[in-house]
């Protein structure tokens, strides 16, 4: 009977060390997937804050758009009114030419007097 006993104490020390061998094994598991589940958390958080930057860009390039557009609008009317300055620059322009002209066919008032004065001059004598 002797035997037996240790037989049985064998059995149950080889299948405590089994057991704590498996129990081991499950507890460095456990501590892995807590590992992997906090990066998973950390990876998710990343992610959302990813997501926060990539709203908050395509608002920035919408309203760069708008801005954008508001210039051309801008840029088209000054345009419009230079095309306007420029065409009333060259009225102008053309007027002081017919102004220049006629200036000079125009005699000047002391001229014109100093020529009706050698004309009477000229004929008195």
């Amino acid at each position: 009977m002797k035997k037996e006993t240790k037989a049985v104490l064998k059995k149950e020390t080889d299948t405590e060390m089994l057991a704590r061998l498996v129990v081991s094994g499950f507890e460095k598991m456990d501590k892995r997937f807590e590992r992997v589940e906090s990066d998973v958390s950390s990876i998710k958080k990343d992610v959302s804050s990813l997501k926060e930057d990539v709203s908050s860009l395509k608002e920035d390039v919408s309203s760069l758009k708008e801005d954008v557009s508001s210039l051309k609008e801008d840029v088209s009317s000054l345009k419009e009114g230079q095309k306007e300055t420029n065409r009333r620059l060259a009225s102008l322009e053309r007027k002081q030419m017919g102004t220049l002209l006629s200036l000079d066919e125009t005699v000047h008032r002391n001229e014109f007097e100093r020529i009706v004065h050698r004309v009477e001059v000229l004929e008195k004598q």
